[in-house]
Order: structure tokens, then sequence, then C-alpha cells
């Protein structure tokens, strides 16, 4: 299980560092980010660093000690990790028990017992309770780690107990100069900026999109929105080819699209008298996308076919009456 740093993670972890050597490491952590910056990861390198027998001068973990090797075979008695049984499911009431049993132990190996629970927000009402719990009588020389890309599912109560370790995005000259480097599928650098745009900033969320060849889904969902705002698309056509492609990716790229035809057109305004009108446009197109990221995002059973093929009736019939008129 040896880990390494990424570059947007290492500001964090000098707090994690000073921490641990003034001995005031939190009983529990709340680590949060948006997907594609490595959370587990970085959780991984705490745990490591935690039960090390000999950290190094840098606090990271030796790698070679009793406990080192234990927990990079992933057998480590003194760590736990919690996750959902099958993707995309809850964590039960049954796992968190468990975890408050076994946690009446003493260490066996290292000096801390160390604890990941990840996805965070996959815990029910149930098994929050119970965690709950455990975060109010915290056991001695034990740390808990909680992972979520979504910390608003988490109750207030459990967040409240947990210090914030929340992993923001990189610079993006800095996410750009990593992904140049290390991603293998390369792109221009505009699509490369985009797609950044895309992912929230996260350099992993981006890898994993050049390797399912979103750029090129990116770039022809570009031209079918040209073609919705020219009043030139085919709805029935054009939401089949939609509903291949993730949803909510794909309204999130219109989101960003709309917002930059705003900024364009604020800036020309002083220029182009008919300006306004245009941004009253967008503005309508915009909230026409927040609406239906909601119903997709939503736990409601929507049809997403009928959804979209009505979306993008309805843009262009704003297109079409702010050009009629």
């Amino acid at each position: 299980m040896l880990t390494v740093l990424y570059p947007w993670q290492t500001s964090l972890w000098q707090q994690l560092c000073q921490q641990l050597q003034t001995n005031r490491l939190p009983h529990a952590l709340l680590v949060s980010g948006v997907k594609g910056l490595a959370k587990n990861s970085f959780a991984q390198h705490i745990v490591a660093s935690v039960l090390c027998l000999n950290r190094c001068d840098d606090q990271s973990s030796c790698g070679h000690c009793h406990s080192c090797k234990l927990l990079n075979a992933g057998s480590h008695p003194d760590h736990i990790e919690i996750r959902p049984e099958e993707i995309g499911k809850q964590i039960k009431i049954d796992q968190i028990r468990n975890l408050r049993d076994k946690q009446q132990l003493t260490p066996s190996v290292s000096k801390w017992k160390t604890i990941i629970i990840s996805p965070a927000d996959n815990l029910n009402v149930s098994s929050s309770n119970s965690l709950l719990k455990l975060l109010e009588e915290p056991q001695h020389n034990t740390v808990l780690i909680l992972i979520t890309s979504r910390p608003q599912k988490l109750p207030i109560t459990v967040k409240s107990r947990c210090q914030n370790y929340h992993l923001a995005s990189p610079p993006s000259e800095q996410a750009s100069d990593w992904l140049e480097k290390y991603a293998e599928n390369k792109v221009d650098t505009e699509t490369l900026a985009k797609l950044l745009q895309l992912a929230k900033g996260a350099p992993l969320a981006v890898v994993d999109m050049l390797n399912c060849n979103m750029a090129e889904q990116y770039l022809q969902v570009e031209e079918d929105f040209k073609s919705i705002l020219q009043n030139s698309a085919n709805p029935i056509a054009l939401t089949a080819t939609w509903l291949k492609y993730d949803l909510v990716m794909v309204l999130n790229q219109l989101q960003y699209m709309i917002r930059d035809h705003m900024i364009k057109s604020f800036e020309n305004l002083p220029k182009i008298p008919a300006g306004q009108a245009k941004i009253s446009l967008y503005w309508q197109i915009s909230d026409c996308i927040v609406g239906v990221i909601k119903l997709v995002s939503s736990q409601t059973n929507i049809n997403n076919t009928l959804l979209i093929e009505d979306f993008i009736v309805s843009v262009m019939r704003i297109v079409n009456s702010k050009t009629t008129n």
C-alpha cells in the first residue's frame, strides 16, 4: 500500500505533519474534495504514517518496518476499512457496529489504530447514528478518516466532530503541467483547459476523461450545442446521442459554455447595442440547464429521453422567439 503524495496534496500533508510532531492528531478527520484529487490515496498516506514504527524525518512512513510491511500486504491488524459491500450501495449499520466492537481492542502492532470509511456519504441514517456514538466517545490512540466528495450529504452532527481536511483543486497551471507530464493520452492546450474546467480542476478526473475519449465527446457536444443555438438541431437524434453519455457531465458542459457566451456578451456590450438581448437569451437558457440538472440529479424516476428532448425543444423555442422579436 505504498502511496505517493500528489503536488496538490503537499500543503495539507504539511499541516498533518505538524500535528503528528506535536502529538495533536485529531481522533477524526474528514477528507473532502471533488472527485479526481486522490483523496483515498491521501488517506492511505496518512494511515501509513500513523501506523509506522519508524517514521522518516518528513513524517512519512519508512516502508520497511514490521507495521509497514503488514499494511502493504493488506493484513495490518490495527487498520480497518469500511466501504459499501457493493459499488453504489449504502454502508450498513452492521458494518459500523462491527467496527465499534473491534475498536474496543488495544493495538497489537502499532501504537495507533486507524479506520477509513469511504465514501462516507454512503452511510445511511442508521449507520450514521451508530458512527456518531463512536465519534462522541473516541477510543484512545485511534484515528478515524472519513472520505467524501459530497460533504453536504453528511449529517452536521458527524461533520462537527471531525477536523475538515479539504483537498482543493490545484491552480490550472499546476494541473496542466502535471497532466502534460503524466497523462498518457495527450490533447491540445485549449481542449485540456476545457476538460479541466469540466472536471472542476481535478487532474485525475481529466486522466479518466482522456482514457474514455472524453475529449472527442466534449468537442461533439460543443458542435451539438451550436446547432441548438442556430435552431438547426434534430431534438430526437440529438437526444439519442446524448443519452449515450453521462448526462450530468453533458449538462455541466452546457452550463460552462453558456456562461462563456454571457461573459463574451458582457465584454462586447459597449460595442454591440443588441448585446443586452443576447445576455437575456443566455440567462433564460442557463435557467433551463439548471432546471434539467436538478431533475437528472434527483432521486425521482425521470424519463431522461423525454426530459432531454423537451429541453432541446425549449431552448430552440427561446432562441426562435428572440430572433423573431
